[in-house]
C-alpha cells in the first residue's frame, strides 16, 4: 500500500509569525538570539521582518535585568556626543535628558549601536564581578572576618554596574576636550557633571574610579619598568591616583581598562598601550577632588537629598554617614579601596561595621595610594639607573623589553644586527673564507 507523503506542518511551523516574534524578544541576550535566528529557517525568516524591534528589545530586557537601562542608555549617548567643546548647559541638557526625563524610554537603537551597547555591558557586568572578589574580601579581612567567596547580590551588583556606567559617561562626554577650551571652563563642566549626582553616588564612583586605577597600574608600571621607548621619554610609574599618564588610559574607556588589566604578556602590553603615553592633568581624580557643590551654577544650589536611582538598600547610606565622621577627607578616601559604599545592609550587619561607634571605623582604614602629586620627582636610584640604560638602548636603535643584565628582548635595526656579526663566520664555508682571506694577508 502506497502512502501518500505528509503534508502536515509541525508544530513550530504551525505558530503564528507574532507569537516568534514574541519568543525571539524574549531571548535572553543578544548572544542568545544570534544563536536563535541561526538555529532555524524560520526564525531567521520573522527575525528578518523587523530586526532593529527585535534587537532593541531584547537588549532593553537585557538591561532591565541590572535595572541600569538609564545608565546604559546615557553612556551611550554620552559617547555620541563626542564633545570637543563642552558648556555647562550642554552638560546639563545632557543630564536632563537622560536622568530626569528618563528619555530612553524613547530611545530606538540601531543594530550595531545595540550590539556595542551590549559589548559594553558585557564588560560592565565582568567588572562588577571583578569589583566585588576584589574589595570584598579586604573588606571583610579588615573586620576580623573570613574572606569567604562573595556571593554578590543583584541589588549589589546593579549598584556597582550603575556606578562604572557613570564613570564611563564622565570618560565619553570628556575623551575628546580641545586644547582650546581653558582649563576653568573644563574643571567647571566636570563639576556641573558631577553635581546632579548625590554624595553617596559620587563616593561610590570614587571607589570604582580607585578600583579602575588599581586595575590598570600594575601592568602600567611594568611597561614603565621595562620598554625602551617609555625610558627614553623618563615615563614615571603611576605611584598616586592621578597620575596624568595612567589617567590618560583611564580614558579609553571601561573595554579599554579590562583589555589592558588582562594583557599577561608584554607584545600584547605594547600593542594596547600603542607608544609612548599622553597626559590627562584634568581627570576624574581631579573632578572629585576639587567637586563642591557650590560651584554650581543651576539656580538650586542645594545638594540632592537623593540618588538618581532608586536603591532602597539602607546599607550603603549608613556607612558612608557614618564615615563623614572620620574627620580628614584623607581616612575616607582609604576606604574607597575597599569598595565600602557598595554593600548591602545585611551583610554590613554579618560584618558588624554598622553596630560599632564611628571612632572605631578607624581600623578599617589602611595604607592608600597618595591623593596628590608627589612632592619631588623620581629619585630613586634604580629607576634613575634604568632610564639610562634604555636611553643608550634606545639612542643605538634598540626597541622592546629591558631589564638589568637582560638585553636579550630587545630588538635591534637589521643594520645594527648584520654590523655586530659580520666578522663571525656563521657557516663552515663563511669560516674556510674567512682563514683563506687571513692567508692571503
Amino acid at each position: 500500500m502506497e502512502y501518500a507523503p505528509s503534508t502536515q506542518k509541525s508544530y513550530l511551523h504551525r505558530m503564528a509569525p507574532e507569537l516568534i516574534c514574541a519568543i525571539l524578544c524574549s531571548v535572553e541576550g543578544l548572544d542568545g538570539l544570534l544563536c536563535a535566528i541561526l538555529s532555524c529557517h524560520l526564525f531567521y525568516s520573522v527575525f528578518s521582518r523587523t530586526p532593529s524591534a527585535i534587537i532593541h528589545q531584547v537588549f532593553f530586557n537585557e538591561l532591565n535585568t541590572h535595572h541600569v537601562r538609564r545608565e546604559a542608555i546615557a553612556t551611550l549617548y554620552a559617547s555620541k556626543l563626542a564633545l570637543v567643546n563642552p558648556t555647562i548647559s550642554i552638560i546639563r541638557v545632557f543630564f536632563q535628558d537622560h536622568f530626569q526625563q528618563r528619555k530612553e524610554f524613547d530611545t530606538q537603537l540601531t543594530i550595531e549601536e545595540a550590539a556595542g551597547a551590549s559589548r559594553l555591558h558585557a564588560v560592565v557586568s565582568s567588572l562588577a564581578e571583578d569589583f566585588s572578589k576584589t574589595t570584598f574580601p579586604e573588606l571583610a579581612a579588615a573586620c576580623g572576618h573570613a574572606s569567604d567567596t562573595l556571593e554578590l547580590l543583584a541589588s549589589e551588583k546593579a549598584r556597582i554596574m550603575r556606578a562604572l556606567y557613570m564613570a564611563e559617561t564622565f570618560f565619553n562626554l570628556f575623551r575628546t576636550t580641545s586644547s582650546n577650551i581653558t582649563e576653568a571652563v573644563q574643571r567647571q563642566c566636570m563639576n556641573e557633571f558631577l553635581v546632579h549626582f548625590a554624595p553617596l553616588e559620587i563616593e561610590q564612583l570614587a571607589c570604582i574610579h580607585d578600583f579602575l586605577f588599581r586595575k590598570v597600574s600594575p601592568v602600567f608600571n611594568d611597561v614603565a619598568a621595562h620598554d625602551v621607548l617609555w625610558g627614553e621619554f623618563q615615563v614615571e610609574p603611576a605611584l598616586w591616583l592621578g597620575s596624568p599618564e595612567l589617567q590618560f588610559f583611564l580614558f579609553k574607556g571601561l573595554g579599554a581598562i579590562r583589555r589592558i588589566a588582562a594583557a599577561k604578556t608584554y607584545a600584547e602590553q605594547q600593542k594596547l598601550f600603542n607608544g609612548i603615553p599622553g597626559t590627562r592633568h584634568l581627570n576624574l581624580h581631579r573632578a572629585l577632588k576639587d567637586f563642591s557643590y557650590k560651584e554650581s551654577t543651576t539656580e538650586d544650589d542645594s545638594i540632592p537629598s537623593f540618588a538618581t536611582s532608586e536603591d532602597y538598600d539602607q546599607g550603603p547610606f549608613l556607612i558612608w554617614k557614618r564615615a563623614q565622621k572620620l574627620g580628614t577627607l584623607t581616612n575616607r578616601a582609604m576606604l574607597r579601596s575597599l569598595g565600602y559604599v557598595m554593600w548591602n545592609q545585611e551583610r554590613l550587619d554579618n560584618l558588624g561595621i554598622l553596630q560599632e561607634q564611628e571612632w572605631q571605623l578607624q581600623r578599617l582604614v589602611r595604607d592608600s595610594l597618595p591623593n596628590d602629586s608627589p612632592v619631588h620627582e623620581v629619585t630613586d636610584e634604580r629607576w634613575l639607573a634604568s632610564w639610562r640604560e634604555r636611553s643608550r638602548i634606545h639612542e643605538q636603535g634598540g626597541t622592546g623589553w629591558w631589564d638589568f643584565d637582560d638585553e636579550s628582548q630587545v630588538v635591534w635595526p637589521e643594520r645594527k644586527r648584520r654590523s655586530t656579526t659580520d666578522n663571525t663566520p656563521t657557516s663552515l664555508d663563511e669560516a674556510k673564507r674567512a682563514i683563506l682571506a687571513l692567508k692571503r694577508v
